[in-house]
């Protein structure tokens, strides 16, 4: 794949983040979404990789309840002084 090749694939991999988080924000307007469907529907590519960062963002979502949450303030009380 050449540089210009990466940098586009790249380019279009942070549009369809962009769009994945954009549409989930309740000021997102009429516009923007018609902007969307646009971008979607322009190039097969758009949708392709749109429908990859959607499943990507599910599995983010199965993953997060598994997660322990732990505090920085619980972690530093784990920390020993060699360890600063």
């Amino acid at each position: 794949m050449t540089d210009s090749a990466s940098q586009a694939e790249e380019y279009l991999m942070m549009q369809a983040a962009h769009w994945c988080i954009r549409l989930r924000e309740a000021d997102c307007s009429l516009a923007e979404r018609r902007a969307f469907e646009d971008w979607l529907q322009s190039d097969p590519s758009h949708a392709f990789e749109y429908a990859k960062m959607l499943e990507a963002w599910d599995l983010t979502g199965q993953l997060s309840p598994t997660l322990p949450s732990v505090s920085y303030t619980h972690l530093r009380a784990h920390e020993t002084r060699e360890d600063l």
